[in-house]
């Protein structure tokens, strides 16, 4: 996808997760989890593309490549700033994404935990986003 595609969705993923934090995340479990990871890899995306390290189209990342060591290696550059910190939010995101996703009803601290770890997660890549122009 181009990095505008990867814009548009982040803002449609961010602006459901607030609807769902609006209208209580309890009640929301699902939409907050599938909202968290998907804004997180379009967010992931977004990054790789003004660092350069995906032109144009680019790759299309899958939520659940993140989970595995493995596949992170085969899929993902090499060294980006803050590439260790960056992977282990991902990593956290996504072993909570199913529980929220498909589990039964979690209580809110489990729901606002992952939304922490999404802040988070913005906050570094934006930081870094400013500081490598």
């Amino acid at each position: 996808m181009k990095i505008e595609e990867h814009e548009k969705a982040y803002k449609e993923h961010l602006e459901n997760l607030n609807q769902a934090i609006e209208e209580g995340i309890e009640e929301n479990q699902r939409n907050v989890g599938y909202n968290v990871s998907q804004g997180s890899v379009e967010l992931f995306a977004i990054y790789l593309h003004k660092l350069r390290f995906i032109q144009d189209s680019g790759d299309q990342f899958d939520h659940r490549i993140f989970k595995n060591k493995n596949q992170i290696d085969k899929k993902i550059p090499a060294e980006f700033p803050d590439r260790e910190k960056i992977l282990s939010l991902m990593r956290d995101i996504e072993l909570e994404r199913n529980i929220l996703c498909y589990g039964r009803r979690k209580q809110n601290e489990k729901i606002e935990k992952l939304i922490k770890i999404f802040n988070k997660l913005r906050k570094l890549i934006n930081t870094n986003l400013k500081q490598n122009g």
